[in-house]
């Protein structure tokens, strides 16, 4: 008879005969009866499990071991779930087993099995019940969950067995990334490489790309329009600068409104603490706006003034000069000035932070003063380059800085008739094609599955229409249908898990929720209510749905692509702090009605903002440094160690001294490496060798062993990265100690080398080093590192011996003699045909020509080329 296809799980390799099928399908038809029978009542999978702990065990009367242990079980008392609230599905399996109050989803794998529930209070706000998973391996690790937001991580357990089921809330794909979705996207990089490359779990990772969103009907349809109206006025100047100018006073009042209206509201004293956080940011972030669009004023006057003046800038850059308190002097050198006292003023502006955080005295003060000197120099920064744009085009350059408040007027006259829903489709494609580059360059990890929203359109009307179906939902009267919070409440739901709160939501939130084109809120029942599907008006992308012609809300994508491909049940979601509330909390709302329990997440995952200059990172607030601009200045290692220094849970702060940290630790570990690889390649093989220095080399070995434990310990609390760093760095400085020490002390070079290739494994696992077991960092490009052995240690004599004579301050004639004698051997150490050390070779004779030349100055200038080539060159 035919094998059913799972008798291949038991071990069976047979299987029906081509020939064989024809004659046999009837046979075949109640061979799969049989089998969905099992599958129903959980048979098959019961089997499975029983048998492969009988592979594992290795009775010696397998058939008698399975006997008995099928008699266990039908003995064993049958716990039965508990009845579900009145609006819940039907109850769960009767063998599912779960904690009271408890009603158990599913997930990819199958039924799961939860704990007792735990209810945690943090700062007087408790908490709704989280119940914990009981049916994975626990290998130790601790995380921080923000179900509970406990400040003790609680243990991670997945829904079953070693697998774990991961979706993260992906970008909205409307502008170019900035690094404050590298801080998301890299950080959960770094802890799933922990979870799978160190705790060897078996993740299934999933990101789901927004495509449709107010914010790209918006930027994709003012970009439209903008690029339409430049066509239109083929450079008419008079025309472009009437526009602007238009829009300019417009934007101005709106903002003045804004900030007046801020000044205005008075919190009373017993207000929540939370209330007042955001009332204190909302001020600070129209501050930023207020300051951005004077900037961008400066900018325009100064574009008006050198097309009023027919080409004769001369004036114009004379009197920024004259701002700037230095003599008249060209463009180019103008920029470089500014430049450097930009950058000057903002480490004195990163310092003074630091202090006020200190609580040092008379801080404030300075720091106020500070910030003033920084408007004034924007201001002129920002005059300068429209001055270097329009000094080429005028036009270009109102289009250049004033595009942005143009294309918000033309969408606000126009924005209805763009229809097609191509330019919004091939606006998103762009944006999405950018991310993905940018991640790749970032070093991240491709998800397992990526999926859009405007490939899941029919999906999420069936799974709106059945929120509806349960009386959880109701159509407003413009067509959009809203998740109804009293209802949701009252069938026994909890609505803000991940931010509880029992006031209504905050007219910001439900602007952060809702999106710029929203819909009147009167025709909610409660404000707390939010959109699963928006109607649209016209200049908006629409499908069909029994509500009329419409678009997804924000929130509901998430539900409907995580469980299409992860099930009702999922162990990981992940997302930026930002998105905790409206969005995340929403979620959980709209897949609990849905799927009629109490937890489609079991961990949630935020990571903390990235500030700058005080204030979240924010398309919004245009306070932003692109992913690109930031790998201009910094490698993707370099950014990838800065986030692995600070709490992957907690605000940080971009700045120079947060990734000049960064860079110092990455040079300390690059020379390491490169000093126990030159020891690899020295004679000490022929020498004595073992444990010469028996008290120092069982240190040596106990620091290794102590910063294993380290590390094992800082990933299992809660991926305190921080504390592995450290650990790493802590055992670099001891090897460091240990090889510096005075001759004739004997070295353990295989210690040495154990400790070596640790960090690199270690770094390896959260994505700073690649390759398999070799040590540090991969030469640049392919090639095998033995090829490079004779020019490199050429190189490394060389720098060693010309660094000595710079340090004692020897004779400069001497560096020269060296640079001499070096060409030659380093031509003759190197291999034929051997395109790696032809590089090295290259590095080598450029770090000669440098330092033939800094020998023509000075002894320190002859350190910094060294320097160079320690940290830079051979990266």
């Amino acid at each position: 008879e035919r094998v059913p296809c799972s008798s291949a799980q038991f071990g069976s390799k047979a299987g029906p005969k081509c020939g064989a099928r024809r004659s046999q399908s009837r046979k075949e038809r109640m061979a799969e009866v049989n089998l969905a029978y099992l599958a129903q009542h959980g048979v098959e999978a019961k089997l499975n499990q029983l048998v492969n702990q009988m592979v594992m065990d290795k009775p010696a009367d397998p058939l008698q071991y399975l006997a008995d242990a099928l008699s266990k079980a039908a003995a064993a008392p049958q716990r039965i779930c508990p009845p579900c609230p009145p609006a819940l599905e039907a109850p769960p399996p009767r063998n599912a087993r779960v904690a009271d109050g408890m009603v158990c989803p599913c997930n990819l794998f199958g039924e799961l099995s939860f704990g007792e529930p735990i209810i945690s209070k943090k700062d007087k706000t408790e908490h709704p019940p989280w119940y914990p998973s009981q049916g994975g391996v626990d290998v130790g690790l601790r995380v921080h969950n923000t179900l509970t937001d406990q400040s003790d991580p609680v243990p991670f357990v997945p829904g079953r067995g070693r697998r774990v089921l991961w979706y993260t809330c992906g970008p909205t794909v409307y502008d170019a990334c900035h690094m404050g979705h590298a801080r998301a996207y890299l950080t959960f990089d770094i802890l799933r490489r922990i979870i799978e490359d160190y705790f060897r779990y078996e993740v299934l990772y999933h990101i789901n790309i927004t495509d449709i969103d107010d914010k790209i009907i918006l930027r994709a349809r003012r970009n439209k329009l903008l690029a339409d109206f430049k066509a239109e006025s083929a450079g008419n100047y008079t025309a472009v600068e009437a526009a602007l100018d238009a829009s300019i006073a417009a934007k101005g009042a709106k903002l003045d409104k804004k900030i007046a209206t801020l000044a205005a509201k008075e919190l009373p004293a017993d207000a929540p603490s939370r209330d007042k956080e955001m009332h204190e940011d909302e001020k600070k972030a129209a501050a930023l706006k207020k300051r951005q669009f004077e900037e961008m004023s400066a900018s325009v006057a100064t574009i008006k003034a050198v097309a009023a003046s027919a080409g004769e800038v001369a004036s114009i850059l004379e009197g920024i000069c004259s701002e700037a308190g230095v003599a008249s002097m060209s463009a180019a050198a103008l920029g470089t000035l500014l430049t450097e006292k930009t950058v000057a003023l903002n480490e004195e502006i990163e310092a003074a932070r630091d202090a006020l955080d200190k609580a040092v005295p008379a801080t404030a003060e300075k720091l106020a003063g500070l910030n003033q000197q920084s408007v004034t120099l924007g201001l002129m920064t920002a005059k300068h380059k429209a001055l270097a744009v329009a000094m080429d085009s005028p036009i270009e350059a109102l289009f250049a800085f004033g595009g942005s408040e143009l294309s918000e007027t033309l969408d606000a006259e126009k924005g209805e008739t763009v229809a097609d829903h191509e330019i919004f489709n091939a606006h998103a494609r762009y944006w999405e094609k950018a991310y993905l580059e940018d991640m790749a360059a970032l070093g991240v990890k491709d998800p397992d599955v990526m999926t859009r929203v405007t490939e899941y359109v029919p999906q999420i009307v069936e799974f709106v229409q059945k929120i509806v179906d349960k009386g959880l939902a109701y159509r407003g009267t413009s067509g959009s249908v809203y998740l109804d919070i009293d209802a949701f409440k009252t069938q026994g739901h909890h609505y803000r898990k991940l931010s509880p709160y029992s006031g209504d939501t905050s007219a910001a939130d439900m602007a952060e929720g809702e999106g710029e084109l929203a819909g009147e809120a009167s025709e909610k029942k409660n404000p707390n209510d939010f959109a699963l599907w928006k109607s649209s008006k016209p200049g908006e992308p629409a499908w069909p749905s029994p509500w009329g012609s419409g678009r997804p809300g924000w929130h509901i994508e998430c539900s409907v692509v995580a469980g299409d491909i992860l099930g009702a049940n999922m162990d990981i979601h992940a997302g930026g702090s930002d998105l905790k509330f409206p969005h995340h909390d929403n979620e959980l709302a709209q897949s609990e009605a849905y799927y009629g329990h109490h937890q489609w997440v079991n961990y949630f995952f935020h990571a903390g903002h990235l500030h700058i200059k005080g204030l979240k990172m924010s398309k919004s607030l245009k306070n932003f440094i692109t992913i690109r601009q930031a790998l201009q200045e910094h490698s993707a290692r370099q950014i990838r160690l800065m986030f692995l220094m600070q709490p992957w849970d907690r605000p940080m702060n971009f700045s120079d001294q947060t990734v000049g940290a960064a860079k110092t630790k990455e040079a300390q570990f690059k020379n390491f490496f490169g000093t126990v690889k030159a020891l690899m390649r020295s004679k000490w093989l022929e020498e004595e060798v073992g444990w010469r220095s028996k008290q120092e080399d069982r240190a040596l070995y106990d620091q290794i062993a102590d910063c294993q434990s380290k590390c094992h310990q800082g990933f299992c609390d809660n991926f305190n990265t921080p504390q592995v760093v450290d650990a790493l760095s802590s055992l670099v400085t001891y090897c460091n100690n240990y090889i510096s020490r005075p001759p004739p002390a004997a070295m353990a070079v295989y210690l040495l080398q154990k400790a070596a290739v640790y960090i690199t494994q270690i770094l390896r696992t959260v994505g700073v080093a690649e390759g398999a077991d070799e040590i540090g960092f991969p030469v640049s490009n392919a090639g095998s590192e033995s090829e490079v052995e004779g020019p490199l240690d050429a190189l490394t004599a060389f720098r060693d011996h010309v660094r000595s004579i710079a340090r004692k301050k020897g004779p400069l004639e001497d560096v020269l003699s060296a640079c001499d004698a070096l060409a030659e051997k380093a031509l003759a150490s190197a291999p034929a045909a051997a395109r790696l050390s032809e590089q090295v070779v290259k590095v080598l004779t450029d770090f000669a020509a440098a330092t033939r030349s800094a020998a023509a100055e000075s002894h320190s200038a002859v350190l910094s080329v060294c320097d160079h080539v320690r940290d830079d060159a051979l990266s």
